[in-house]
Formats: C-alpha cells, sequence, structure tokens
C-alpha cells in the first residue's frame, strides 16, 4: 500500500512539472508578443517628407507634363501620373494641393489596440484620395500582431461612391465600408491592377453578389484551400481581394505563398500605384 502511494505522489509531481512547463512557456511567449508590441510602439514611424515643399500650381496649370513634372510632382504628392491624370481629367486641381498640403502635414500618431496582442497606426485627420476606380485597391502596412507588420487590404467596389469591400478581423465577416476608414491610417497605398475595365466590372459584379458575408479566417490556405472556385468559405483581408481578382485569371500574389498578405499585392508587377503615403516613395512596401 505504501509503495502504489509513493507512485501515485511521483505522478502527481511529474504532473504539477510539466503543468509549471507549460504556464512558463506560456507567460514566456505572451511576454515576448507583449516586449514585441511596446518595442514596435516606440520604435517605428511613418515615411514624411525631409525636403522642402514648392509650388506646384505653376506646373498643374501646364496643357502638358513632362516626366520631369511628373516625378517632382510625386514627391510633392505622393501621386503618381495615374493619380494627378484621374485629378487633372476631373477638374480637380484642388485636390492636388490638398494632397500636397496633407502630404506635408506630419499628423500626429496614435497607436490603437483593437484585439489580443493586435494593434494598427492611426493618424489624427483623414488623407485626401485620388480619384478611386472600381477594382483599385487600398493597403496599409500599419496592422500588427505584436511587431509582427500584416497590413490591411481592401477592394475598391464603387470608385464613385468611395466604397470598399473588406474582410475585417477575426468573428467579423466581409462587409462594405467607406474607403475613408483606410485614409486615417499612418501609412497607404492605392493600386491599381493591370486588367481591363470589363474585366473588373465582371469582377466587381461577381465580389457583390458572392463575396459579401464571408466568415474571416485568417488560416484560409494553411487549413483549407487557398482558391475554391466553388465557394468561398472562409477569407482574410488579402485573400479576399486576391480571391475577387483570382476568380477572372488575374493572380496578385507575387510570391506564391499559401498565405496571401497585402505586401504580396503591393510588390505584384500587375499592379501600379495611384497614390502613396506614409511610404519611402523610393522604397514604398519593399
Amino acid at each position: 500500500m505504501e509503495e502504489k502511494s509513493v507512485k501515485k505522489l511521483n505522478g502527481w509531481q511529474r504532473l504539477l512539472i510539466i503543468l509549471c512547463a507549460v504556464l512558463f512557456f506560456v507567460g514566456a511567449c505572451l511576454g515576448v508578443l507583449q516586449a514585441g508590441a511596446k518595442y514596435t510602439e516606440t520604435h517605428w514611424d511613418y515615411f514624411t517628407p525631409n525636403y522642402a515643399r514648392v509650388d506646384i500650381v505653376p506646373i498643374l496649370e501646364k496643357s502638358e507634363l513632362t516626366n520631369e513634372d511628373y516625378e517632382l510632382l510625386y514627391r510633392q504628392t505622393g501621386l503618381t501620373k495615374l493619380g494627378i491624370d484621374g485629378l487633372r481629367d476631373s477638374q480637380r486641381i484642388d485636390r492636388i494641393l490638398l494632397i500636397q498640403s496633407y502630404f506635408f502635414s506630419n499628423p500626429a500618431l496614435e497607436t490603437i489596440h483593437f484585439a489580443p496582442f493586435t494593434y494598427l497606426e492611426e493618424v489624427g485627420t483623414t488623407a485626401p484620395l485620388a480619384v478611386l476606380e472600381d477594382g483599385d485597391i487600398i493597403v496599409s502596412a500599419t496592422t500588427r500582431v505584436s511587431w509582427w507588420r500584416y497590413g490591411h487590404s481592401t477592394l475598391v467596389i464603387n470608385g464613385a461612391e468611395n466604397l470598399i469591400l473588406e474582410a475585417l478581423e477575426p468573428g467579423s465577416k466581409s462587409k462594405i465600408s467607406q474607403a475613408s476608414s483606410m485614409a486615417n491610417l499612418a501609412n497607404f497605398l492605392i493600386l491599381r491592377p493591370k486588367v481591363a475595365k470589363e474585366t473588373k466590372k465582371e469582377m466587381i459584379e461577381f465580389a457583390y453578389n458572392n463575396l459579401l458575408g464571408v466568415k474571416y479566417r485568417l488560416t484560409t490556405g494553411v487549413f483549407s484551400k487557398k482558391y475554391n472556385p466553388n465557394k468561398l468559405k472562409g477569407t482574410q483581408c488579402a485573400h479576399l481581394v486576391w480571391y475577387a481578382y483570382k476568380k477572372f485569371g488575374v493572380d496578385l500574389d507575387s510570391n506564391g505563398g499559401a498565405i496571401v498578405k497585402p505586401q504580396d499585392m503591393a510588390l505584384s508587377d500587375k499592379v501600379e500605384v495611384v497614390q502613396a503615403f506614409g511610404f519611402d516613395l523610393d522604397k514604398l512596401w519593399s
């Protein structure tokens, strides 16, 4: 009886040791996540120009612009030729000047904690945007888990009304939002896929009919198929945008990995930049 009692006691001791080890491991992981989050919060800043603002009105008043003009305007506004031409064609010179003013404004940075160890960086005001077209993509590097910057991406489904389709966070379903929700982030890129407008029109119609109300699933592509042509049962922000184009034969995933990330689409040779804010204009999201 005494020998059996000793063995039973040793069993409980082993269980206690294992439990302590597990708790220590979990605590260490949580500590690393917390430390990484705090370090990133205090050691990250978005890009602001370190050069002088100049008067761009004389350039914008020209009937035709040179490559040198577009380059200077890019450095002054973050607008590429696509962004400048879109606003000039819409007789929105005032908005270009507003974008320049915001580009040099250096708005205050604020870190938002919206889920366990999950954060994003916002600024206190909303950026004026370039003319959005149906099928454009807006990405940002601001969303992160601890120190890992995953980012966020959305699909413009109605450029005239600045409406976007997005998969926002765990526990939610894909929905339609206003593009202004991306315009108050500390950085963003407006991307325009090099795809025919007719294809984009068909893609948008498909997205309206099939990609609203899809459950958020971060592991899509790992524990489920990356591409299921029949029905999308789960998605995350970048995967949703990627899937909409993939359905029409356009693969925007630049590295072809199991998980599509916003950065993968930003680095795709199938997109062009329309507007950049908060990113180094030479590196963008490289």
